[in-house]
């Protein structure tokens, strides 16, 4: 029986005694029955109290289950990344982590070992534009008679299927992504959509490479508390890919991407 309606229960218990059997009213009715209906002002009170308790004992307790909730889908994650960097340099292959921000999941896709990231968005965004462009002046028949793959030409990569990984992972009930950034996006990163998409294509996407030479893309991934409006960015875990030596940094704490790598310098040294 749920704990609220168990208290009331109890309270009204000696109230309802008087109305099942009536003879009761000859013994002790100051402390056993009472004539009036319903309860007293204190009795209500003390309900109240109760319910108050209650409700500040199981609120940490709650709060509680969903930071184990973070902190495994962050686990999870962390482990991921470790996994892919060891199979992209058995492979010969490069991954990538697509996150949909928008539907709470990420998955993992394979493609050529020479797959090309940005250092900024823009420079993404005219590298894209420039490949399809030219891709325009080839026919399907004409590619197949040249041999050219235009999917392979334009950077793509399909879906990884092994028995040991799930196609797609959903992140649990009652947490999200904040953001995911990597150096091809804004410094704010990638975010959810503030009104859900008609059109997939429209979703909130973000992807992070892991190369074949078993490097990774600077990314930074934060998962909070909440969905939609109920977002508490408060409440968190991050987790940072560093692109040197690939160690996985796991915090409660939000890492600014501005701030991550602020001790590289700008250049490399001079040794002329």
């Amino acid at each position: 029986m749920p704990i609220f309606p168990a208290v009331i229960l109890i309270a009204n218990k000696h109230i309802s005694l008087c109305r099942e059997f009536p003879f009761m009213t000859k013994l002790n009715t100051k402390n056993i029955c009472r004539k009036n209906k319903g309860m007293t002002l204190i009795e209500i009170v003390v309900v109240i109290a109760i319910m108050g308790l209650v409700a500040v004992i199981a609120a940490p307790t709650l709060s509680g289950v969903f930071a184990l909730k973070q902190q495994a889908a962050v686990n999870e994650l962390g482990q991921t990344y470790i996994w892919l960097q060891e199979e992209a340099s058995l492979r010969n292959v490069s991954f990538r982590i697509a996150f949909n921000l928008d539907r709470h999941t990420w998955k993992i896709e394979m493609g050529d070992p020479e797959a090309v990231v940005f250092a900024s968005a823009e420079e993404a965004k005219e590298y894209r534009a420039e490949k399809k462009r030219k891709m325009r002046r080839y026919t399907k028949r004409r590619a197949e008679e040249e041999g050219i793959n235009i999917e392979e030409e334009l950077g793509s990569f399909q879906q990884f299927d092994d028995p040991a990984l799930k196609s797609e992972h959903q992140l649990p009930e009652g947490i999200s992504f904040l953001f995911v950034y990597t150096p091809q996006y804004t410094d704010k990163g990638v975010r959810p959509s503030r009104d859900e998409p008609d059109d997939p294509e429209d979703e909130a996407i973000a992807y992070s490479h892991i190369f074949s030479d078993g490097t990774v893309e600077h990314t930074i991934i934060r998962i909070v508390e909440g969905r939609g409006d109920d977002i508490d960015e408060e409440e968190g875990y991050s987790l940072e890919v560093d692109p040197l030596g690939g160690r996985i940094k796991m915090t409660d704490e939000e890492i600014d991407p501005r701030k991550a790598l602020s001790w590289l310098p700008e250049e490399g040294p001079d040794f002329r």
